[in-house]
């Protein structure tokens, strides 16, 4: 699958630096995603090609529920952080009072 990703960037000539700009992360960040040793970074790309591109997750993966699952349980954690930090917050806000 990362190969096909790879091939996908090379037909749309998009290169790294492209898509580490777009994600927010560093080339470097890009490069591991894409060479296996960064799932989670790599299910953000293919969520990239897929929104800006229009590539289908089926064209890098043999199952494509993989990203939307994948994409899911990152939204999963996202949500448990601000939870965790609208608590921090509201704490703040009470010792401020207090």
């Amino acid at each position: 699958m990362y190969t096909r990703a790879k091939g996908v960037l090379k037909t749309l000539n998009v290169d790294q630096s492209v898509l580490a700009e777009k994600l927010g992360i560093t080339q470097a960040s890009v490069s591991l995603a894409l060479n296996g040793k960064s799932e989670k970074t790599f299910l953000r790309i293919v969520g990239l090609l897929e929104k800006e591109y229009g590539v289908m997750p089926a064209d890098i993966f043999d199952d494509p529920q993989t990203v939307n699952q994948g994409l899911q349980e990152q939204l999963t954690e996202i949500k448990a952080d601000l939870k965790r930090v609208l608590e921090e917050l509201e704490a703040l806000r009470k010792e401020v009072r207090g």
